[in-house]
């Protein structure tokens, strides 16, 4: 920071340099709902004030005006949906430039040689250009970026400092002052990782909070070197400013004021790409497909992990099912009825879940209490609108994200110690992630994909009703499971999603993710969720996916005939927990899950499809003719079938390729440290879903 002779030394080179209007720049493509959100935080007032075109003095008039709204209120009553948690802490997304440069803390992010580009020098004020190069050229950025702050005279709507005059009555500390986080980024990083280094953004980000006043804001200004570096770094900046808060305000001793919580300033973000040629040309806006995708995925970051970070005596089952219901009632009312598509929901609870055959999903949520903790299967149907071209199109591909809800996992009989239960809020991380990737994605309405998301929920409670080791369960998929780990209840509730997607869904694709296994970090580590698939293509893609997102992924062995017989039961198809801890633990929870899909997934023979005729369970389909095979084909502990029921990967069966992704995110899902949720996931499928794998349908 500036010491106070060079405070003074700042004032005369401002006076110097005189005024100069910030450079005019387009709007960049703008999150229309979140700008929209709450007219009484400084965000919409800068927001609407830079559409309206307000300028100089008028300009800070309505600041004045709109701030002294908001600095009535300053805290909240108890939120109950996830915008109204959004309005106690904003973050708008893509603001333009000049909002954002003009919001009271400042954090400006790129890397070295993005920050020292004219363009982006050109479009600061001209009290930054004048410390600009000294400040940056100060900053070691390192492995995981590099950060200092200045503290530079204040300036107005128009890019002008200050009136530094000197005059009797005027001195430094009677005049306003500004703070400008300055972060470089790294030039590179490894071939493992992410080249937009969102993990540098969150380190740099970190320590600076969101204002604590209402009437105050944070802008984060993030010069791009690539469009494609606007979704990990939007997502990081997400993550930096989580939702969920329980802290007491002031006023906590007044009966009427308890339970409400603060209502903070909101944080502009704006982007711009910096040319590769350093000369001769201005910043570039962000693509406005490309920042719509962007401000999406942030958006259900920030969902995903405030859902993490809720307490599980508000975020019960029956609280997720809302918090499930509420995303399709949105997206419904954001399509408007006018061909945006269509979501559709609908949900089993414990009677229907046992009448239809969910046999494993009722066993782990048995002991919850029925109060709203017992067990539940969500299902929302994203149906894309009818292709506007007149030529006949491709059906859209049927995809199945299918999320583990664990609500809080006590482990069952096989009870968790003390320290190895707290902060077992977060085993619904894969459920949260999903419902936050299905938000993103209807969002930007896809037109090649029908989207179905499963949830598979349940609190894991200690209990008369608790299911035990010995028990056997039938599953979904008609497979009979012997319990040998209560506390491996995770595989149990996906086994069930994931073959009612694969079967009575139909879906040509199923993703599976959970906070499964602690051998996940064991094998991928913190940073890199551990992911297994039948398909090399997939694999490959959801790698891909990875970097590009933010959201790193690492490949496990998909080996079956390794894997399987580490289930063999002698009295059931299979147990729940493997013989052998050292082999290969993550990918064998991943081949559990596998076991129970459909009978015919990707078989070449007359079993494709699963086979067999239907019967209406419980308002749902539930497929007859299980051959009580495994996903290689063979009886668990018996040494093999005829080599036509060997694994086979994902092959064209009936015109339709069918391929499985399970990603096991329990490391990289929360926060090292604080327990915080990352919203980990969200960016990954957006990205994926998104991409060429799916494109090509």
């Amino acid at each position: 920071r500036f010491t106070q002779p060079r405070v003074s030394m700042a004032f005369a080179l401002a006076a110097a340099l005189g005024a100069h209007p910030l450079p005019s720049r387009r709007r960049l493509a703008q999150g229309s709902e979140g700008s929209r959100s709450h007219p009484l935080t400084n965000a919409y007032c800068n927001v609407e004030i830079a559409r309206s075109g307000c300028k100089g003095s008028f300009r800070r008039s309505c600041c004045r005006d709109v701030r002294a709204a908001a600095t009535k209120t300053r805290t909240a009553e108890p939120p109950r949906t996830n915008d109204a948690w959004e309005l106690t802490s904003p973050v708008t997304f893509f603001v333009d430039l000049e909002t954002a440069l003009l919001a009271d803390k400042i954090v400006i992010l790129g890397t070295r040689k993005a920050l020292l580009s004219p363009a982006v020098i050109a479009a600061l004020p001209p009290v930054l250009q004048a410390v600009w190069a000294d400040a940056v050229a100060g900053i070691t950025a390192g492995d995981s970026g590099g950060k200092r702050t200045i503290t530079v005279p204040s300036w107005d709507g128009d890019g002008a400092e200050q009136d530094f005059s000197p005059s009797p009555s005027s001195s430094p500390a009677a005049l306003k002052l500004k703070n400008v986080v300055v972060g470089v980024l790294p030039a590179t990083v490894s071939r493992y990782n992410c080249p937009a280094a969102p993990f540098a953004v969150s380190n740099i980000l970190a320590g600076v909070s969101t204002p604590g006043q209402s009437d105050k804001t944070l802008g984060v200004v993030t010069f791009l070197s690539h469009a494609a570096h606007a979704m990990p770094t939007a997502a990081a900046v997400a993550r930096a400013f989580p939702l969920y808060n329980a802290k007491s305000t002031k006023d906590r001793a007044a009966p009427e004021s308890r339970g409400f919580v603060p209502v903070k300033g909101g944080v502009l973000v704006a982007a711009a790409m910096v040319p590769e040629r350093s000369s001769g040309s201005g910043l570039v806006e962000v693509p406005a497909g490309v920042a719509a995708a962007a401000a999406a995925a942030a958006g259900g970051v920030r969902l995903a992990a405030r859902l993490v970070d809720t307490p599980p005596s508000v975020m019960d089952p029956d609280q997720l099912v809302r918090e499930a219901e509420a995303v399709a009632a949105a997206l419904n009312a954001l399509s408007g009825g006018a061909g945006g598509g269509t979501v559709t929901s609908s949900v089993l609870r414990y009677d229907a879940l046992k009448a239809g055959g969910f046999g494993a999903l009722v066993a782990v949520g048995d002991a919850a209490a029925r109060d709203g903790r017992e067990p539940a299967l969500v299902h929302l149907t994203y149906t894309p609108p009818p292709s506007p071209s007149p030529s006949p199109s491709p059906a859209p591909r049927k995809v199945a994200l299918v999320g583990k809800g664990i609500t809080f996992d006590t482990g069952g009989l096989q009870i968790k110690g003390g320290a190895g239960m707290c902060g077992m809020k977060t085993d619904m991380g894969g459920a949260a992630a999903m419902l936050g990737a299905f938000r993103a994605l209807v969002t930007l309405r896809p037109t090649n994909i029908e989207l179905h998301l499963v949830l598979c929920i349940a609190e894991n409670a200690v209990g008369a009703a608790a299911f035990r080791p010995d028990d056997v369960v039938t599953a979904f998929s008609g497979r009979t499971v012997e319990i040998n780990n209560t506390d491996a209840e995770g595989r149990l509730v996906l086994a069930d999603g994931v073959a009612y997607a694969s079967g009575p869904l139909q879906c040509a694709d199923v993703i599976d993710m959970a906070t499964l296994t602690g051998a996940q970090m064991v094998a991928t580590g913190r940073h890199f969720a551990g992911i297994v698939s039948d398909d090399e293509e997939m694999e490959s893609a959801a790698v891909s996916a990875g970097k590009l997102s933010g959201d790193l992924v690492h490949p496990l062995p998909y080996a079956p005939e390794f894997f399987s017989r580490e289930f063999s039961s002698p009295i059931a198809d299979m147990r729940n927990s493997v013989k052998d801890r050292s082999n290969a633990q993550a990918s064998c929870a991943g081949q559990f899950i596998a076991n129970h899909l459909d009978a015919g997934w990707n078989k070449r023979s007359k079993r494709a499809g699963g086979g067999g005729e239907t019967r209406d369970v419980a308002g749902i389909e539930a497929r007859e003719g299980s051959t009580g095979k495994d996903e290689v084909g063979e009886e668990d502990g018996d040494e093999g079938d005829d080599e036509s029921d060997a694994p086979s990967g994902a092959e064209d069966v009936g015109g339709a390729r069918h391929r499985w992704l399970h990603v096991d995110m329990a490391g990289p899902s929360t926060e090292k440290g604080s327990g915080r949720g990352t919203g980990f996931g969200v960016p990954l499928l957006v990205e994926l879903l998104t991409g060429d794998v799916f494109a090509a349908r």
